[in-house]
Formats: structure tokens, C-alpha cells, sequence
């Protein structure tokens, strides 16, 4: 894994946002399942809102920094119980 990945990752665990801003590129690209944010500020603030900890899909850097980063998408999770599918009578 590239250090810069891991610095991000670390920051991301950590919730140390002001560590983060550095480490990202100003014209960054983030894609979040459907939504993907331009600029690190934006980023920044989607991160807050929306925590993150997992390994990039993929990333690209540019200048020592993270210039595109895809998070991975959450897979549904199954309800072994079937308590959404049970029919009151």
C-alpha cells in the first residue's frame, strides 16, 4: 500500500480532519457511490458527514497527494431472520 494511502487511511480512523486537509490535493476528486465531490474543501466537509475508514477501490496521486480517491460501496446486508418478509394476520 502507497504511504500516502496509509497516512489517509491512518487520518481517516483517527477523525483528525485538520491532519487530512495536507495529505489531500486541492483539486481532489472523491467518489462516494454515486456522488462525486471536486475540491478538498468540499471533500473534507462530505467526509465529516459521512465517515469513511475503508481502503480506497482506487486512488490516484498527484504531487505527493491524493488527487482521486473512490470509496468502496456498502453491499446491502441480508436479513437472516426474515422479519421484513413476516405477514401479520
Amino acid at each position: 500500500m502507497d504511504p500516502a494511502v496509509r497516512d489517509v487511511l491512518d487520518t481517516l480512523a483517527r477523525e483528525d480532519y485538520a491532519a487530512l486537509r495536507p495529505l489531500l490535493h486541492p483539486y481532489l476528486r472523491w467518489t462516494d457511490g454515486p456522488d462525486t465531490i471536486r475540491g478538498r474543501t468540499r471533500v473534507l466537509a462530505h467526509i465529516a458527514a459521512n465517515p469513511t475508514s475503508a481502503p480506497p477501490v482506487s486512488y490516484e496521486l498527484r504531487d505527493g497527494q491524493i488527487y482521486r480517491w473512490t470509496v468502496p460501496t456498502e453491499e446491502p446486508s441480508d436479513t437472516s431472520d426474515g422479519a421484513q418478509d413476516t405477514a401479520l394476520d
